[in-house]
């Protein structure tokens, strides 16, 4: 399970799920818990703050209706007509014409009336009306005068909005400034004017509208059990908003029904479409899966099984990736890679075996070793014998190089002290060779003599300081020194003859990057080669100047002991 959590398919899912869930449940929250709540606020409010608008509207017709009617007592002029014909000053067809020119004046131009009309409380059949409402007026006499003179009795001095069949009056008493009596005002209302506001109302949100204006319009609802303001209608489809105010001269309830469809529909069309793209996103999200396993994981897998094989030795393995894109080239570059390195392995195979074979063949004709080293004795035996100790030395010293040299058993590292003896001896040839013309001096730890160091580290060294500083010069002096510093063995050689040039710490410096230059300084280049080889960056080798100009080649080696045959 653990390995299956580690490999890059399960993590690439992780991420992708990661990247689709977080964001759609955090969008979710969000569109759910303020996005959705604040657009169903504010639609409400919408349409709370339209339904307000229209009935103040509206309630500003009903009051002028009003205000008209009342007119009619404040305005006194039906009050002197009639008081002049009660009194005899004046003919019925002189109130008759005055009577008509006043609701002419009055009431004509109004659109929210149909026709307007009076009679007096005594003669109740004689029906005065303006000029324009012949036939409103006769309907009003065949359907509801016996009603409003029956309602005259009790409405004294407030309004009262009257419906009779499809026709709704506006009725109010008249009186004089006594306060008596003496006729009624009808009005016929155009309730379509009147409540132009709420129609528009219902147009704007394919609403329903009930209105009960005094005894007229919806009368039969129950309005007390409607609860003011936006609530639900009792209806699972519908929301209704409803509205009451009651005036001494009118009340006007108004509930309004609107199907939750079009007061939501946006936002729930917006929901869905956003559920819709979640959705959508999750057969996308699995291409995008399938597309990077093809592309990318299974490419990967590829080559990570023919690392595997290329690990356990199946070499020339080769992965089917062909691709345009840049797997398709890591794969051809890994598969070119893979051949390349088994041919190179193939021929590198072959060489070392006709390697061996010539080395084997070598071996078989080259002189045995101990026989060098027991013609040598002999020599030294013979010099000995002869009194010649200049002979003698000399070949002490040359077998002490050529046993050094020759590396018997194959050893790659030995003690300072074999390196001791090595210097030793190639200092005595040089000092034959050179003479009084030479000043050597050695200084040798002798607590580090069992330091652990590369074979003819320092014989090179010296060969080069001669070829290179005391031949130029003929001669010179020559300082050798092996001390322990902190964890480090320091191996210096300082070389007293010819200075060095320009040139000369060109060809040193490129010797120490492992580069004899044809030949120059051939000793330092097997040097610097050998130390990295060895220990890596913990040993180095460094060629300066001193204050005389003598030149200082110093080695730094970690210190170690001799453990056996190395």
């Amino acid at each position: 399970m653990r390995v299956r959590m580690k490999s890059i398919r399960f993590q690439l899912l992780a991420i992708m799920l990661v990247c689709y869930l977080a964001p759609t449940l955090l969008l979710g929250e969000y569109m759910g818990n303020v996005f959705f709540s604040d657009l169903r606020e504010k639609t409400e409010t919408a349409l709370t703050s339209g339904a307000e608008h229209a009935l103040t509207l509206a309630r500003q017709n009903v009051e002028r209706a009003v205000t008209l009617a009342k007119d009619a007592t404040y305005d006194a002029e039906l009050t002197n007509v009639y008081a002049g014909y009660i009194g005899g000053t004046m003919s019925p067809a002189e109130m008759l014409r005055l009577s008509r020119g006043y609701l002419d004046r009055k009431y004509s131009r109004e659109e929210i009336f149909t026709f307007a009309a009076c009679f007096p409380v005594t003669a109740p059949e004689m029906l005065i009306y303006n000029r324009s409402g012949y036939d409103q007026a006769a309907v009003y006499l065949s359907g509801a005068h016996e009603r409003v003179i029956a309602l005259g009795e009790t409405l004294d001095t407030r309004c009262l909005f009257l419906q009779e069949g499809d026709e709704v009056y506006l009725v109010r008493n008249l009186y004089n400034l006594r306060m008596e009596r003496f006729g009624m005002l009808v009005l016929g209302v155009d309730m379509e004017v009147l409540m132009q506001p709420l129609e528009q109302l219902t147009v704007l949100w394919d609403a329903e509208v009930d209105v009960m204006l005094g005894e007229a319009g919806a009368v039969n609802i129950d309005w007390d059990a409607l609860t003011p303001g936006l609530a639900d209608s009792g209806r699972a489809e519908e929301i209704g908003y409803t509205s009451r105010t009651a005036d001494r001269d009118y009340v006007f309830n108004m509930h309004m029904t609107v199907f939750k469809e079009r007061v939501y529909g946006e936002m729930e069309a917006f929901r869905r479409m956003m559920a819709g793209l979640f959705f959508l996103l999750v057969p996308i999200m699995m291409l995008i899966m399938g597309y990077v396993n093809r592309r990318i994981v299974r490419p990967i897998a590829l080559l990570s099984e023919a690392s595997r094989r290329i690990e356990a030795g199946e070499l020339g393995v080769t992965v089917p990736m062909h691709g345009a894109d840049e797997l398709g080239d890591l794969g051809r570059a890994f598969s070119n890679m893979s051949t390349r390195i088994a041919n190179l392995i193939d021929k590198t195979y072959k060489e070392e075996i006709a390697l061996r074979d010539a080395r084997i063949q070598a071996m078989q004709s080259r002189i045995n070793p101990h026989f060098i080293n027991n013609a040598l004795e002999s020599i030294n035996w013979q010099a000995r014998m002869e009194g010649s100790e200049g002979i003698s030395a000399m070949v002490d010293s040359l077998s002490v190089l050529l046993n050094a040299s020759m590396a018997r058993g194959n050893r790659r590292m030995v003690p300072l002290s074999e390196e001791e003896e090595a210097v030793k001896a190639y200092l005595y040839f040089i000092s034959l060779r050179f003479g009084e013309r030479l000043t050597v001096t050695t200084h040798f730890d002798e607590e580090m003599m069992h330091a652990v160091v590369p074979l003819l580290t320092l014989q090179p060294l010296l060969e080069n300081a001669v070829e290179h500083g005391l031949a130029p010069a003929g001669g010179g002096e020559i300082a050798v020194s092996c001390v322990a510093r902190e964890e480090m063995l320091m191996m210096e050689v300082v070389n007293g003859g010819k200075p060095l040039t320009d040139e000369d710490r060109r060809r040193i410096d490129t010797a120490l990057e492992g580069d004899s230059e044809g030949g120059n300084h051939l000793g330092l280049a097997n040097i610097a080669s050998r130390l990295r080889l060895i220990y890596g960056g913990r040993a180095g080798i460094e060629v300066t100047q001193d204050e005389r100009m003598r030149t200082v080649v110093r080695l730094h080696i970690p210190l170690g002991k001799v453990e056996g045959r190395i």
